[in-house]
């Protein structure tokens, strides 16, 4: 048995002992404060990044995520109020060229975000292409300027071995966090978080995102090692504990 295969076995009885039960739980404010409250649909009019806002401030959620026109209104909305604020670059395909993604994250930064998701070239990844993976992430590291830097490693699309090989040049590289996926392409699986908890170092952070609409759903991902939760469910979920 290949060291992959050694993992994806690990993670796999991680997964199915976490949906059966077998996981350490969250409080309900480790949750809450994992939140990226996101708003990514394609026309978010100023009227909704407002309300964005104003839940995450109230629920105390760690982040929003917007598109990068809406950045400028959340920053104006946000600043001083602890919640940090995101946006995405070559989102959602990754299929930007390196200077226009490199462009899109030093734009961000010169306008106020504190945290960037940006999706890796994927046909790169599907090739297991080492020399491009590594020189696009450690450029976008060093565009990101020191600021929260999430890598979207588009998961429903790879095998195991294309993520474990893109998870390590992204160690190499110093980014912050990897994320599984942007919802494109499909949805986080438990599965997903239980690969990437088992096969990176303890400093890599993991964002799981795309399809978490239930506490818990929240709950077993964070419990399998998700340090964020990318959602636009998060109120839902968590108003009826509120109350």
């Amino acid at each position: 048995m290949t060291d992959i295969e050694l993992l994806s076995q690990r993670a796999r009885q991680k997964a199915a002992r976490a949906e059966a039960g077998f996981y350490d739980r969250p409080s309900p404010n480790s949750i809450r404060e994992s939140i990226d409250h996101t708003l990514l649909f394609p026309a978010p009019v100023a009227e909704e990044i407002s309300v964005l806002c104003e839940e995450a401030v109230r629920f105390g959620f760690a982040s929003v995520c917007v598109p990068m026109t809406s950045l400028p209104e959340a920053v104006r909305i946000l600043t001083g109020t602890g919640v940090r604020v995101g946006t995405v670059a070559g989102f959602p395909l990754g299929a930007s060229p390196l200077s226009i993604k490199a462009s899109e994250i030093r734009w961000a930064i010169e306008h106020g975000a504190d945290e960037i998701d940006t999706v890796i070239n994927i046909p790169a990844a599907r090739e297991s292409n080492r020399q491009m993976i590594r020189e696009e992430l450690f450029a976008l590291r060093e565009a990101a300027q020191g600021k929260t830097l999430k890598v979207i490693l588009e998961m429903p699309l790879l095998n195991d071995t294309q993520i474990i090989t893109t998870l390590r040049l992204a160690e190499q590289a110093g980014v912050d966090y990897v994320k599984t996926c942007t919802g494109f392409a499909g949805s986080v699986t438990y599965y997903h978080v239980a690969l990437l908890r088992t096969a990176a170092s303890a400093t890599m952070k993991i964002k799981a995102s795309a399809g978490i609409r239930t506490y818990a759903a929240a709950e077993i991902l964070m419990g399998l090692g998700a340090d964020r939760l990318g959602t636009s469910s998060a109120t839902k979920f968590l108003e009826p504990l509120s109350s």
